[in-house]
C-alpha cells in the first residue's frame, strides 16, 4: 500500500462533559443521533483525512445504520452511517469503520451470562467472553453490516480476554468455559479459579482469542472479500506472553497500536509481515506519553499509517476545545503527508 492512511475520528463511542459531571462516559444513542453528515464528513476532510470513518456500534450497544440485530441510534442517528459511506463513494474516499469484540454496554446488561466471571473488576461493564454466544451475535452483525456496506478496512476494538490488560488477567470457571477448557488444557474444568494454573490460564486464553479471531476474519472474508482487518488489543508492553506469535498478530491485515510509543510501535513495525501495515494512534489515549502527535514525522519515515481520535460535547460532535493543541498538530502532519 503506497499513499499513508491518514484516519482521524471525532470519535462517537464516548462523551466528553464539561464539570460539574464526569469528564467523560460512555455515549448514550441520543448523543450523536442528530450529528449533521454532510458536517462531520466535510470536518474530517477539511483536517487532512484521506479515509472517511465511522462506528457500525457504537461500544455502548447501539447501530448508526439500521440492523436487526441490536439497539439502533434514535432519529436520523440510524442512517449517519449510510450517508457518510454515501458520501465517502461520491468523494472516491475509502470508508473504514468499525466493531467493539470486548464489550457491548447493552448486551452486558441484559445477557450477564455472556460476560467473564471476574472481568467487572477491570471494567464495570465486564468484558463479554469469546466462549460465549456473544461471537455468534458479532459475527451475525459483521455479516449482515459488510454485505450492505462492504468497507475497505474494519478496525476491531477491545480484542481481550476479561480486561484490558489480558496478559495479566487469570481465567475463572463458567459455564461457557467448560468445554473448550477441556479440549485447550486436556482436563476437565476446575471447580475454582485457583485449581487453575498461570500456564493454563496462559493457553486457554491465547486459544480462546485465536478461535475468535478466525471467526470474525472468517466471517469478514466470506461477506467481503475485499474488506481488510486489524486488531486494537491494546498493548501495553511491547511482546506480551499472550501475543506471542499469535494468530492475529501474524494473519491481520494490519497492526494497530493505540499509542506513539517508541516501545509498541517499534516491536510491531519488528514483527510486520511484508504484507501488513502498521497503524499508529498519534492523538487518542490521555495518559502521560501514549498519544503524540509529535511524533509523527519519525513514524513516517517509518512507513506507519496514522490513525487519531478524540471527544466532543453533544451534541457538538467536534473535539473539546482540550485537545486543540493536539489538532493542530495533527492538521499540519496531515497537510504535509502525501
Amino acid at each position: 500500500m503506497s499513499q499513508t492512511i491518514k484516519c482521524f475520528c471525532c470519535d462517537l463511542n464516548w462523551s466528553r462533559f464539561d464539570p460539574p459531571g464526569p469528564a467523560v462516559a460512555p455515549s448514550a444513542p441520543q448523543d450523536w443521533a442528530f450529528v449533521d453528515p454532510q458536517a462531520y464528513f466535510d470536518w474530517h476532510r477539511a483536517l487532512g483525512n484521506n479515509v472517511a470513518f465511522c462506528q457500525a456500534y457504537a461500544f455502548g450497544g447501539y447501530a448508526f445504520y439500521p440492523t436487526k440485530l441490536g439497539p439502533v441510534a434514535p432519529g436520523p442517528g440510524a442512517e449517519l452511517l449510510p450517508r457518510l459511506f454515501d458520501l465517502s463513494r461520491r468523494a472516491g474516499m475509502p470508508f473504514w469503520s468499525y466493531f467493539c469484540v470486548g464489550a457491548d454496554l447493552a448486551t452486558c446488561v441484559v445477557r450477564p451470562g455472556w460476560i467473564v466471571p471476574g472481568s467487572r473488576a477491570h471494567g464495570h461493564h465486564g468484558f463479554l467472553a469469546p466462549e460465549s454466544p456473544w461471537t455468534d451475535l458479532l459475527c451475525a452483525r459483521v455479516k449482515e453490516f459488510l454485505r450492505a456496506y462492504p468497507v475497505e478496512w474494519l478496525l476491531f476494538d477491545w480484542f481481550v480476554y476479561g480486561s484490558l490488560k489480558t496478559d495479566e488477567f487469570c481465567v475463572e470457571p463458567a459455564e461457557f468455559v467448560r468445554e473448550p477448557f477441556r479440549q485447550i488444557i486436556g482436563r476437565p474444568m476446575p471447580e475454582t479459579a485457583e485449581a487453575i494454573s498461570l500456564e493454563e490460564s496462559l493457553r486457554y486464553k491465547r486459544e480462546a482469542l485465536a478461535r475468535q479471531f478466525r471467526r470474525l476474519r472468517d466471517t469478514v472474508k466470506a461477506a467481503s472479500p475485499a474488506t481488510r482487518i486489524l486488531f486494537n488489543v491494546p498493548y501495553w508492553r511491547p511482546e506480551e506472553a499472550i501475543w506471542a506469535d499469535h494468530p492475529m498478530l501474524n494473519e491481520s491485515d494490519g497492526l494497530f497500536a493505540e499509542c506513539s510509543r517508541d516501545d509498541v510501535v517499534e516491536w510491531l513495525l519488528r514483527i510486520k509481515k511484508p504484507d501488513q501495515i502498521v497503524m499508529t494512534t498519534i492523538l487518542g489515549r490521555m495518559e502521560e506519553g501514549e498519544c503524540d502527535p509529535g511524533t509523527w514525522r519519525k513514524w513516517h519515515e517509518r512507513g506507519c499509517h496514522f490513525f487519531g481520535y478524540a471527544w466532543g460535547v453533544p451534541p457538538d460532535f467536534r473535539p473539546h476545545p482540550c485537545y486543540q493543541s493536539g489538532i493542530e498538530v495533527v492538521r499540519q502532519a496531515f497537510r504535509a503527508i502525501r
